[in-house]
């Protein structure tokens, strides 16, 4: 079963909207790393209707405020990857929003291969 269709997922949510939600990370790379994801299984961005794509690009504005703020931060990096060739690996569409403080890695980008890394996790 894909773990974001796991009901036991909405034991991390933080913020839903009527298609989406946003969750905390089991795995996070950094405080504060959180997931948007489709209630339902949808594994690709393209696949989302013009309604779709605005409510999760809402859901997502509105996620990352509450981060920024819980978080004390203005600076923030967010990802989707689609299919394995560009680092998915959980098949279900996922944007990942990771706040960012100064010094939080010893270089900004070292942020990307744990994200690659905390999926696997997940998977395990």
């Amino acid at each position: 079963m894909c773990p974001f269709c796991n009901p036991t997922i909405l034991e991390c949510v933080f913020l839903e909207s009527q298609n989406f939600l946003a969750i905390y990370n089991i795995a996070p790379v950094l405080p504060g790393h959180a997931l948007v994801i489709p209630r339902d299984h949808i594994t690709s961005f393209i696949d989302l209707n013009r309604q779709q794509r605005a409510e999760f690009l809402d859901i997502t504005t509105h996620a990352v405020r509450i981060l920024l703020k819980a978080f004390n931060t203005d600076a923030f990096d967010m990802s989707v990857q689609e299919k394995p060739e560009a680092g998915q690996t959980i098949e279900h569409l996922h944007l990942h929003i990771v706040p960012r403080v100064k010094g939080d890695l010893p270089d900004p980008g070292d942020w990307y291969p744990l994200i690659h890394k905390s999926d696997q996790m997940v998977m395990d």
